[in-house]
């Protein structure tokens, strides 16, 4: 999807990424597990949430991994911004963040995110996160989103260990 004509996510795996993030290591660390994944997948990456509005003025991607402490525009400013544009209002946007604090993670939930994946403290982490998003049915964003509200409480997304749910309890 590369046109702001309309959004209309399908079955179809994801193709196209867009990182907003200000951290140079979470780039590369990004990056190179991507290409380890799949080195089809397109990649652009932004490092503020002004850059990412603008981007998205003339390119849509597939899905968004927006981190939440960014300069010039905050990832929750963004996704404001996102959640209130008719053309954008269903992108799905997974919140990538380094933190954990509940707070944080229900506002992001309740501003429009779809998923919250705390960034792993290790690459292989990355890597197993990053296929298992990919992996997910982005057709229906919201559906993602209600499998993470878990007894009135949004968890963390996190890679599923055999014999655990998909969601953090």
């Amino acid at each position: 999807m590369n046109r702001v004509d309309s959004v209309i996510i399908d079955q179809q795996a994801i193709q196209s990424i867009i990182l907003a993030d200000d951290d140079r290591d979470d780039h590369d660390f990004f990056k190179t597990a991507l290409q380890e994944i799949d080195p089809t997948k397109k990649l652009n990456i932004v490092t503020d949430g002004a850059q990412l509005l603008a981007l998205l003025e003339h390119y849509v991607p597939d899905l968004i991994f927006l981190d939440l402490d960014m300069p010039c525009k905050n990832g929750l400013e963004c996704l404001k911004e996102i959640r209130t544009n008719t053309v954008l209002h269903n992108l799905p946007v997974v919140v990538f963040s380094s933190t954990s604090r509940p707070a944080n993670i229900t506002t992001a939930y309740e501003m429009g995110g779809n998923l919250f994946f705390i960034k792993p403290s290790n690459y292989n982490d990355l890597v197993a996160a990053i296929r298992s998003i990919l992996s997910m049915d982005w057709s229906n964003p919201n559906a993602i989103k209600e499998k993470y509200l878990v007894e009135n409480s949004y968890a963390p997304f996190s890679v599923e260990k055999p014999g655990t749910s998909a969601a953090a309890t």
